[in-house]
């Protein structure tokens, strides 16, 4: 192997030492990715508080359709986060749907249901943000990778809101730290 001399030498060691400089200092000044967490009163609420029942048809079968549809999504939300908050909007709106048709029972049925799924999905949101500071903090980016995209899933429908941006900007990051450390 034979060692540049010389002008030829400038023309290659100036360029590693420009790429060497700039990852010392993208490495340097990099913030931590838990330092940068929106705190915990910004995070979104899930749910709105007040279902409506859409006009149109009877609203006793509005009801039931929406009663059962809430009950199908439910089943379905171990499986996707998102189905967990789309049950609960078809619980709110089963609620209001009885309600319009004077159906009490019905309406506490739905309203109990609907209360019960949105206290667990948003323990949930909760314990997943808890996991996912932890996991940042301790740099167990694999871990971190699983709950920003169940977060992800449970704040879809939010867009616009200052955490989910924060999931959306980080997730590209830990996915580089997590293939990095496997």
């Amino acid at each position: 192997m034979t060692v540049p001399v010389g002008r030829n030498a400038k023309f290659i060691l100036a360029p590693v030492l420009l790429v060497v400089g700039g990852l010392v200092a993208w490495l340097g000044v990099r913030e931590p990715l838990a330092a940068r967490r929106p705190q915990i009163r910004d995070y979104p609420k899930l749910f709105a508080e007040v279902g409506s029942c859409r006009a149109g048809g009877d609203p006793i079968k509005n009801a039931h359709r929406l009663e059962e549809h809430a009950r199908l999504r439910a089943d379905r939300y171990a499986y996707d986060p998102r189905e967990g908050v789309r049950a609960v909007w078809r619980y709110q709106e089963a609620d209001a749907c009885y309600r319009v048709a004077r159906d009490e029972v019905g309406a506490l049925r739905a309203h109990r249901a609907g209360a019960a799924l949105a206290h667990r999905v948003n323990t949930d949101f909760a314990a997943a943000r808890l996991h996912l500071s932890n996991a940042l903090q301790r740099e167990q980016w694999s871990v971190a990778l699983g709950e920003i995209r169940r977060l992800r899933l449970l704040t879809d429908h939010v867009g616009g809101h200052e955490y989910a941006e924060w999931l959306e900007e980080i997730i590209g990051r830990v996915t580089v730290e997590a293939n990095a450390a496997s």
